[in-house]
């Protein structure tokens, strides 16, 4: 059975992403891991009616997690992140387009554990035929 469009952007994501050298989960690891770490989250599929295939948009969230010390590891791993994934054309035979003007990224504060930590979040959005 072929794969879905979601579950196609989820797994070349994390593919390319372990590839270039990051630490890549497809959950929040345990308390003690150290950072910096990527995240992958949520997908949502945009379908588009047609007679004869699926195709539409894909959207996936990616959250990066750093120390609080270096704001800027937290920086430049999104920009890694966003020039791999912009390369994505083709996945299982179909065609992929990032939405470069439609994605967004973000570094927020975060105190949800005892230590200060920068967590990066980007939203991407793809076409797919």
């Amino acid at each position: 059975m072929m794969k879905q469009p979601d579950q196609q952007l989820f797994d070349e994501i994390f593919k390319r992403l372990t590839d270039i050298g990051l630490t890549v989960y497809d959950f929040l690891p345990p308390l003690g891991t150290k950072y910096p770490f990527v995240v992958m989250g949520d997908t949502h599929i945009i379908p588009m009616a047609t007679k004869t295939q699926l195709i539409g948009k894909c959207s996936t969230t990616i959250n990066v997690w750093g120390d609080g010390t270096n704001r800027k590891v937290v920086s430049d791993m999104i920009a890694q992140i966003m020039l791999e994934v912009s390369k994505i054309s083709q996945i299982d035979g179909n065609k992929w387009a990032m939405v470069m003007n439609e994605s967004d990224t973000q570094i927020l504060k975060d105190n949800s554990t005892n230590e200060n930590l920068y967590h990066g979040i980007l939203n991407i959005y793809f076409n797919f035929v």
